[in-house]
């Protein structure tokens, strides 16, 4: 959440690449190896003291060897807003509505996870301050519904754990995973991926992260690893 009058921009980079996917049932395969190259400028605002508005615009390129398809496009687009719904001590419970739009039609959603132009993701959220071997730090999870992914309708699951060693830096391990339920060997589809980070504070208000992610395990998902650079601005 964002203190009335108060927000964040996180513009990022992400390096993306695959030359082994899941089948659909988890068996790990060769295919034709793909390249994505993506940036997304993350934003909040805090609205009011328990509103935060929320926007995710998106642009990528993505290059695959033959017989894939390469295409460069608009990536999908979130706006929406976050509602506290109850805090306690260190423990902030809220709620999330956003919509992804494909501006750039279909030929861009199905590389957003995306089966037509529109989607909704609605979320539950609890983040707490937490302290680790004297260390100040926080963890945050997500619960999450997504309609209309390639897979069709889709659960999430996310966590942040970060932890500051030193005054300017931060250490970042974050879990992302989709479910889209369904029959083992058809439609149901996992994927799991891990992204370790750093971030260090260069003023108060920016802040630089430079980090790698991979895919964990998956069913009927590419098993894809990367690069991820991202400029934090607090204002």
């Amino acid at each position: 959440m964002q203190a009335r009058g108060r927000g964040q921009v996180i513009a990022e980079l992400a390096f993306t690449e695959a030359d082994i996917a899941y089948d659909a049932f988890g068996r790990a395969g060769a295919i034709p190896a793909w390249r994505k190259f993506e940036l997304s400028t993350y934003a909040e605002y805090g609205l009011t003291e328990i509103v935060t508005l929320i926007g995710d615009p998106s642009w990528f390129t993505f290059r695959a060897k033959p017989p894939g398809v390469s295409r460069t496009r608009l990536g999908a687009a979130e706006a929406g807003a976050r509602v506290r719904l109850l805090e306690w001590g260190d423990g902030v419970v809220s709620a999330q509505a956003t919509a992804r739009l494909a501006p750039a039609g279909r030929g861009a959603a199905e590389f957003s996870d995306m089966r037509d132009r529109a989607q909704v993701d609605l979320r539950l959220l609890y983040g707490r301050k937490m302290e680790v071997f004297g260390f100040g730090g926080y963890v945050d999870l997500q619960i999450g519904f997504r309609t209309r992914a390639a897979f069709g309708h889709q659960l999430r699951f996310d966590a942040t754990w970060a932890v500051r060693p030193l005054e300017r830096m931060t250490l970042m391990l974050q879990s992302f995973t989709a479910i889209n339920p369904g029959r083992l060997g058809d439609r149901f589809m996992l994927s799991q991926k891990l992204k370790a980070s750093v971030v260090y504070d260069l003023t108060e208000a920016l802040s630089l992260q430079v980090g790698g992610l991979m895919a964990m395990r998956g069913v009927n998902s590419a098993a894809e690893r990367g690069i991820v650079g991202a400029v934090w601005w607090k204002f």
